[in-house]
């Protein structure tokens, strides 16, 4: 059966690019014929191309969609299922397009799923008339193939959408489900860390698991009853088994598991829904399968996760002490690491204490909450290069796409730990430069008497953390530096050729046997010896 071909027409672009974009037609057996954003155009596009659906604004200039489509039937074009859509909810243009056969007519705004339900349910009609035109032996040979898609793709919008109690019974009939029409539990089956080993197969490695998997669960039930498994997402199935009883879900659940673990050597953590009678209440039963394999979240994987368990917990908000949470920014804005560290880990710990776990969304958007805190902190003082990490980071912790509480909680320390790394390197480079600005002070005061307290107030900081920063940063005390520094400078008067007394009073030394003194400490030679081993001896002479 070839494949379903749409024309979109409207005359704002971005409504068609969206529906172009947001929809995976191809996926869904229909094919972009073609679109225009008149109806001029529109119908020159459906006499070339004659699609099978129409899908057009009424109200565009020129030509309306409400023309265009009169226009058409009136023509020789062949029939095709129209879906008018509208931004006015007008009683005149509904009833038109009902006069001309609409398929159907959605009043804007409307979201993709929508306009997805629509043409799918146009496709099945244009299908099922097709069907009917076709030769019997041949349709009946087509319908054989095309099953298993068709009810793959059955079993995906029921477990959505549901069922009318009135259709569900004939649609079975026809799909040739085998499965009893009474009587269901279904089961979200994932396989643990999958997502993450995907990066690294094979197509045909990633193809040949899933295929393993899907084989030995089937394997599995079809001894204790009837059921189908299909996909639903890269590591991910879904299990629709008749069973009554929750007691036989849950061990059938653990015998998947503990067989995918001894054949395929993977772990496999199911969510369990609640069972139900109709194949209309088989939504109900797959959201709450989806809502349990959410709390494996909390776990390391490898679980079987019951909806009737955490169905009767009382509603929990995690909840962590705002004290902790100030405490936290101080540690942040001071560069305190060990302090962070802590803090998140007490956090951590405060949140996850209660005996039954919180709602995993509601759990990630608490560290979010945290990690944002943490991102108004850091992004204070952060350049352009780290504001990208920051807000890449902080988007990744957004989207909450954790499959453990230990991942989560991992980025927020990250964000907290490289916060740190950057406060603490500002503030070294801060230091530096406050200890480079004293040195240049030290070295033009080298002959007055210089004081901790001095140097301190010229850069603004108290004497005893000046005095801690300052031996931080040179390795010496302040007054064993400045020693340095005079000997230094003696050593290049002495070259230069001044006598000793003047480079005694020179560097603020009164007393000449106390500079020579300290001179041949630091230097191991007295002034003249250090002038008459290194430079030229002064013509007058002179003694110690």
């Amino acid at each position: 059966m070839s494949a379903i071909t749409i024309c979109i027409i409207d005359d704002v672009k971005a409504v068609i690019d969206g529906l172009l974009k947001k929809i995976p037609w191809s996926e869904h057996g229909i094919e972009i014929a073609g679109t225009a954003m008149n109806g001029q155009e529109g119908l020159e596009l459906i006499r070339e191309r004659k699609p099978d659906i129409v899908l057009t604004d009424i109200r565009m200039p020129g030509r309306s969609g409400i023309d265009m489509i009169r226009e058409m039937r009136n023509g020789s074009e062949p029939e095709a299922k129209v879906i008018f859509f509208s931004g006015y909810s007008d009683f005149e243009c509904a009833k038109e397009s009902v006069r001309l056969g609409a398929f159907d007519y959605l009043v804007k705004p409307f979201t993709s799923a929508q306009i997805l339900e629509v043409a799918l349910r146009a496709k099945a009609q244009i299908e099922a008339e097709r069907l009917a035109r076709s030769n019997r032996m041949e349709l009946e040979r087509k319908v054989r193939e095309s099953l298993p898609y068709l009810r793959q793709e059955y079993f995906r919008l029921l477990i959505r959408h549901g069922e009318l109690p009135e259709r569900a019974g004939e649609k079975w009939d026809f799909l040739g489900i085998e499965l009893d029409k009474s009587g269901f539990v279904a089961m979200v089956a994932q396989l643990d860390g999958f997502m993450d080993e995907n990066a690294r197969l094979s197509v045909r490695e990633v193809e040949l698991a899933r295929f393993a998997v899907q084989n030995i669960m089937e394997e599995t039930f079809r001894k204790e009853t009837k059921g189908v498994v299909f996909r639903e997402h890269l590591g991910q199935f879904v299990l629709l088994l008749n069973l009554k009883e929750d007691s036989q879900a849950m061990a059938l659940a653990e015998a998947c598991r503990h067989n995918v673990r001894q054949y395929a050597k993977r772990e496999l953590s199911i969510g369990v829904g609640g069972p139900v009678d109709g194949i209309c209440d088989i939504s109900l039963s797959y959201e709450q399968a989806k809502t349990a394999i959410s709390y494996q979240f909390y776990s390391d994987g490898g679980c079987i996760i019951s909806y009737s368990d955490i169905a009767t917990q009382a509603h929990i908000t995690p909840q962590y002490s705002l004290d902790k949470e100030v405490e936290l920014l101080y540690c942040l804005r001071s560069g305190n690491r060990e302090g962070v560290e802590s803090l998140l880990d007490a956090i951590s710990e405060e949140c996850l204490r209660y005996p039954a776990p919180p709602d995993p969304e509601v759990m990630t958007n608490l560290f979010y909450g945290l990690a944002f805190t943490i991102y108004r902190v850091v992004a204070e003082k952060a350049d352009d290069k780290q504001r990208v990490w920051l807000d890449e980071r902080l988007s990744v912790i957004k989207k909450g796409r954790y499959s453990s509480t230990s991942d989560l909680i991992q980025d927020v320390k990250a964000l907290g730990m490289t916060g740190c790394e950057w406060v603490q390197k500002r503030q070294k480079n801060n230091v530096g430069q406050l200890i480079h600005q004293s040195l240049s002070y030290i070295a033009s005061k080298l002959g007055s008497e210089l004081t901790v307290q001095e140097c301190a107030g010229v850069v603004h900081l108290s004497p005893s953390y000046f005095s801690n920063l300052f031996k931080k940063e040179t390795g010496m005390t302040f007054m064993q530096y400045v020693t340095s520094a005079r000997m230094d400078k003696a050593k290049e008067l002495l070259l230069e050729g001044m006598q000793v007394q003047d480079i005694t009073f020179e560097l603020g030394y009164k007393d000449r046997p106390y500079f020579t003194e300290l001179f041949k400490k630091h230097t191991g030679l007295t002034p003249t010896e250090f002038r008459g081993k290194y430079g030229q001896a002064s013509l007058h002479g002179e003694s110690e």
